[in-house]
């Protein structure tokens, strides 16, 4: 695809990121990726946008604040959380009767399940070690997790994600591949196994689909300052299964050297590992090929870039 970079100066820079193992790997925020990061948003008027398969709770809402996020896709698309306004604006839900048969495969499989709405968040099995390993992805701390979550004992409820894990074989991709043979006959949700879980979201809902309605509904309309978008202008970066939804849509998308087959199959560019800083130096390939933005040290002017400070003030330019 021929790009005219001169045909989109008029054009907002509009990053979709995944998180574990793109952004961070356990938890661990490069200052390079977060500095790159924080310059793309704040010195190149970019919207920067978390796209995760978490839920929006303590941990992601924590993570927007760091990197001064626009907005927050959750639960692998089926939520979107507008960072601005403290706020979710659109999500899609698994109906309760689907729910219940879902977890009786899950019962007699005797299978941990970790399952959510915009509010209440349980657990099928009360297994303290399982809980709270899962539960660290989704809070900072084990109060919260244990103030928030829930043993499930029948409730009504609509999850916005059901998520599948082995407890004889815990966060592989053969305890998830095994458990897929129990629930793969479930044809109205979506299901993807990933390299440690099954992700069971509504049907046709995952991040391809949630960004698909941000580009219709957010970004498809011109301001005095910028032009409206389509899938051809965002950046999209992941690692997993879950990412490729996502991948496949969009010209501007970047595989991370630590990504599964599928996703470095699919993607358009390549950038370096998560522990390498891959997200930053992809987020800056972004920008220059799509608004010719370039960093001093690519013009050989190797004088330190301006640091920023993460808790300075900031307001979202929209």
């Amino acid at each position: 695809m021929n790009i005219n970079i001169k045909e989109f100066t008029r054009k907002r820079p509009v990053i979709f990121s995944d998180v574990d193992g793109t952004i961070y790997r356990h938890f661990k925020l490069l200052e390079s990726t977060k500095q790159d990061v924080l310059h793309a948003v704040i010195k190149a008027k970019s919207h920067f946008n978390i796209c995760t398969g978490n839920p929006v709770k303590d941990r992601m809402l924590e993570l927007v604040e760091t990197l001064k996020a626009r907005y927050l896709i959750g639960s692998s698309g089926a939520q979107i959380y507008d960072v601005k306004n403290k706020e979710i604006i659109k999500s899609w839900h698994i109906d309760f009767e689907t729910t219940k048969k879902i977890l009786e495969v899950a019962k007699i499989n005797n299978f941990q399940v970790i399952f959510w709405d915009n509010e209440k968040y349980y657990y099928l099995i009360d297994d303290k070690a399982s809980v709270e390993s899962i539960g660290e992805y989704h809070f900072t701390q084990l109060d919260r997790l244990n103030e928030v979550g829930e043993k499930y004992a029948g409730q009504f409820i609509e999850p916005v994600k059901i998520e599948f894990y082995s407890l004889t074989n815990p966060e592989t991709e053969a305890g998830a591949l095994e458990m897929f043979e129990h629930v793969k006959h479930f044809d109205n949700v979506t299901m993807i196994p990933t390299d440690c879980n099954i992700e069971i979201s509504p049907l046709n809902v995952d991040k391809g689909s949630a960004i698909k309605w941000m580009i219709e509904n957010i970004y498809n309309q011109s301001t005095e300052k910028y032009d409206a978008l389509t899938l051809n202008d965002v950046m999209t970066i992941g690692d997993s299964n879950n990412d490729l939804p996502m991948i496949k849509i969009t010209h501007y998308s970047y595989a991370m050297a630590n990504a599964c087959k599928n996703v470095l199959n699919s993607a358009t560019f390549f950038t370096s590992a998560v522990e390498q800083n891959g997200l930053g130096e992809a987020v800056f390939d972004y920008l220059y090929r799509y608004k010719n933005y370039v960093k001093k040290y690519l013009l050989h002017d190797f004088h330190t870039e301006e640091w920023i400070d993460p808790n300075e003030n900031f307001e979202f330019e929209d």
